[in-house]
């Protein structure tokens, strides 16, 4: 599950975040992850080493060069499953993914249930899924978004990730891959068979009503299952990402790449009921994870480690007093931790308390003068002053500007400073020197699932006149989005968007909305060039 597509589950349970007061958490830094681990030093190592088995095994699979860059994925193994309903605020729910630039996390378990005995949430179904393919089939979700990024169906996504979930790494580093989850065969028993010409059109979870949205995974499995040994078919199906991604409708595109759909709905129902589902085994030589340190984490980031957590995957803006005062109170028992302060700024900042978060941001500066996102919360709090009191004093804005170029300078592969560099200039309405776009830019290569990125990048190629620059940025976002609404969908739409706008982020138009709005900017000549490519 992606955590960016379910913004509904923005409801708290009392009591959530004294968790963690009771617990150790362990940190293990290894080439391509973070890991945190609730409760176990060895259990932090473990893990870091099996995803970089794991990270291998996809790179390696789909050549990926090894030198490729990559920020570090941060995973957070929570002691059991119900401690992840609790962070996700709401019941089904094993695992999720962070996808933006200042998240970029997978939460999960160590254990499956709930915290205790006799927790009446253990006969929730997510409580009993597998935490190990619960993991990978997230780091799926990372590594698809952060090495291919494009538009896709939902039902792709989750075959994608369904599919790899379940890899198994034996001890000879033979890779088993092709088995489906524990609970997938059993899908095809008590759900309806969603025809091909249902399942290759739809958008997104909310267009498969009911309990349907099962067969988005369990479809959505068989199918890369079936491609994975069929090249045939394996062909027809990039036709058909190749056309999305080209601006062809879904249907159009399943059309064209299915020219025989009904012949192959019914090879995949008869292949669902045959239930041939052995693993595949791809040798592989010996798998080399590499260095991993383990330390245990400090008194502040045991205390504070919850709300680094859900600062990570955001909260709504009428939450954010509340979460400032909750960080204030905790952080006052650590008044000089590097942690503490940098938990605090961020909070104090997005409750727009911006004395407190300069104050914070310096108190850190003091103990670490390169710290760049201390100076990047510095400069965006300052500068959300200045905007505020309408200021046009060029050497205050400049002043800020040089801050924030030396944090970037500091973090160059950082998005969230990237951004913080590039907004700056946007808080003062001026268009940012092309360095600055070079900055945000390299942002979204950093972290490019996160659409807030995408859009500002975009919006900046149409302020320079650059439509079909624009149109290259936005588009894998918007068209992944349904192509119709109805004025009364619009309507709840927004009315959600805005009780579940989270802290520091403004409402702004649909990635499709732009994207069409751009498609009308294009000159003749632009527009022609763009038809013959395909890619209108």
């Amino acid at each position: 599950m992606i955590r960016k597509l379910l913004t509904g589950l923005a409801v708290l349970w009392a009591g959530l975040w004294a968790t963690a007061a009771h617990a150790q958490w362990f940190e293990a830094r290894s080439a391509n992850f973070i890991v945190y681990s609730e409760g176990s030093r060895r259990d932090a190592e473990l893990n870091a080493a099996k995803l970089e088995r794991y990270h291998y095994v996809l790179r390696t699979f789909h050549r990926i060069a090894a030198d490729r860059p990559s920020n570090p994925l941060r995973v957070f193994l929570f002691d059991s499953a119900g401690d992840v309903q609790d962070m996700a605020g709401g019941a089904g729910v094993a695992g999720y993914y962070v996808s933006d630039a200042r998240g970029l996390m997978f939460v999960g378990s160590r254990s499956r249930g709930g915290r205790r005995d006799g927790d009446p949430r253990s006969e929730n179904r997510a409580l009993r899924l597998d935490p190990e393919s619960t993991m990978l089939h997230e780091y799926a979700h990372h590594f698809m978004f952060q090495y291919f990024p494009a538009s896709y169906p939902t039902w792709y996504v989750e075959g994608f990730a369904e599919f790899w979930g379940t890899t198994r790494i034996l001890d000879n580093d033979v890779v088993e891959v092709g088995l489906p989850a524990e609970d997938r065969v059993a899908t095809f028993d008590f759900l309806t068979w969603m025809p091909l010409e249902r399942l290759l059109t739809i958008h997104n979870y909310r267009e498969a009503p009911g309990e349907n949205i099962g067969l988005l995974y369990a479809q959505g499995w068989l199918m890369m299952r079936f491609v994975f040994e069929n090249q045939a078919r394996k062909r027809q199906l990039e036709t058909y990402l190749r056309l999305i991604n080209q601006g062809s409708t879904y249907e159009q595109a399943m059309r064209q790449a299915f020219p025989d759909l009904s012949s192959f709905n019914s090879e995949l129902f008869n292949y669902a009921g045959g239930r041939r589902f052995t693993a595949v085994r791809l040798p592989f030589r010996a798998i080399n994870v590499g260095n991993i340190v383990v330390r245990e984490l400090s008194a502040a980031e045991n205390a504070l480690i919850e709300k680094e957590v859900k600062l990570s995957q955001g909260y709504p803006q009428r939450e954010a007093t509340a979460f400032a005062n909750d960080v204030r109170s905790i952080a006052a028992r650590f008044p000089e931790d590097p942690f503490a302060l940098s938990v605090l700024m961020e909070a104090e900042r997005l409750a727009g308390n911006f004395d407190a978060a300069i104050a914070a941001a310096d108190r850190l500066l003091q103990r670490e003068p390169n710290h760049a996102r201390a100076m990047a919360t510095k400069g965006l709090a300052r500068a959300a002053q200045l905007r505020a009191a309408q200021s046009t004093d060029r050497p205050s804005w400049t002043s800020i500007q040089q801050l924030l170029a030396r944090a970037a300078r500091a973090a160059p592969n950082d998005p969230v400073v990237l951004d913080a560099y590039y907004d700056s200039y946007a808080l003062q309405g001026v268009l940012p020197p092309e360095e600055v776009q070079n900055a945000l830019y390299t942002a979204m290569e950093r972290a490019p699932s996160d659409g807030d990125l995408r859009y500002k990048l975009a919006r900046d190629f149409e302020r320079r006149r650059m439509i079909p620059e624009a149109i290259a940025i936005i588009r894998p976002e918007a068209l992944a989005l349904p192509q119709t609404e109805t004025e009364n969908a619009r309507r709840e739409r927004l009315r959600r968007e805005e009780r579940n706008r989270q802290a520091g982020r403004e409402q702004r138009e649909t990635a499709l909305e732009m994207l069409r709005r751009l498609q009308a900017m294009l000159s003749p000549q632009d527009r022609q060039r763009q038809q013959e490519a395909g890619t209108s």
